[in-house]
């Protein structure tokens, strides 16, 4: 299917399912970044504002102690969480080195530090929290917990293989949906995350955390042969799915909140600011 027919059978999901009436259990947002998004992140906060129709009890950063962010959380209200405090150790002690076809190697440990982090549970005094990636601006309210505690899914066409696979490898008997999690923005729920920690512990005969690193196939060329979207949401069971209505647009396009909201917010409900488009 093209784009743009993607695009407007999307549309046309959007119309036609009916009004999420929103939970009014507050929740908390957890953001892992670096310094170097703090360049999108004021916006990501923004749409957090806007968009998310909740009562958001508080925002965790959980970030690596560079200055420049710390200044940044106290200046906005943010709660400040040295990474390395959530597991013991820091994304380094990860790891992990992808092969390139030129030889060379690609540094995709703190890549997947963030991912371990967000399935963690560790963060935040909330059952629910929503972690969002720091690059990504919601235009359109997103309900995510639903008035009957049902957790609210926004699909895309993503199709990687790699990650299917891990899948699995990982849980072989849990069923695969035939779109994609990857959208940038997940709730999780602390009990449904210790039943699926259990569920890991249980099938790898260590803990959960250890399964999942040892669970990376590192021989692959592939950057991304895991996902903590598709993990947690192929495993909820009880929960609603919504269409997916982003747009990636490079750092060209920037402008203030109101602006993007004016230029998009007809036809997408979320902009991403992508990092390797403005390599």
């Amino acid at each position: 299917m093209s784009q743009s027919r993607k695009l407007r059978y999307l549309l046309f999901s959007w119309r036609r399912f009916p009004k999420l009436n929103p939970a009014t259990e507050p929740i908390d947002v957890v953001i892992p970044l670096v310094a170097k998004d703090l360049r999108i992140f004021p916006l990501c906060l923004e749409g957090i504002r806007h968009c998310v129709p909740h009562p958001v009890k508080d925002i965790y950063i959980v970030a690596p102690p560079q200055q420049e962010v710390i200044d940044f959380c106290k200046d906005n209200g943010l709660v400040f969480v040295d990474e390395s405090s959530v597991f013991g150790f820091n994304p380094k002690e990860i790891n992990l080195q992808i092969p390139r076809s030129d030889g060379t190697l690609w540094n995709r440990s703190g890549w997947f530090f963030q991912q371990l982090l967000k399935l963690s549970g560790k963060v935040g005094t909330c059952r629910y929290y929503l972690c969002i990636d720091a690059d990504h601006i919601l235009i359109r309210p997103h309900v995510f917990l639903t008035d009957d505690r049902k957790t609210v899914f926004y699909m895309t066409y993503e199709d990687h293989q790699p990650i299917k696979d891990w899948l699995q490898r990982l849980m072989p008997d849990m069923p695969l949906a035939s779109l994609s999690y990857v959208d940038h923005k997940m709730l999780f729920d602390k009990e449904q995350l210790e039943v699926l920690h259990e569920e890991i512990t249980r099938r790898w005969g260590k803990p959960w955390l250890e399964a999942l690193i040892d669970s990376y196939d590192r021989t692959l060329s592939t950057p991304s042969a895991f996902s903590e979207f598709e993990l947690y949401g192929n495993f909820v069971k009880e929960k609603v799915l919504r269409p997916w209505l982003q747009k990636r647009l490079s750092y060209k396009k920037l402008a203030d909140y109101e602006t993007l909201c004016r230029q998009w917010s007809g036809s997408r409900w979320s902009l991403t600011f992508p990092d390797y488009m403005n390599g």
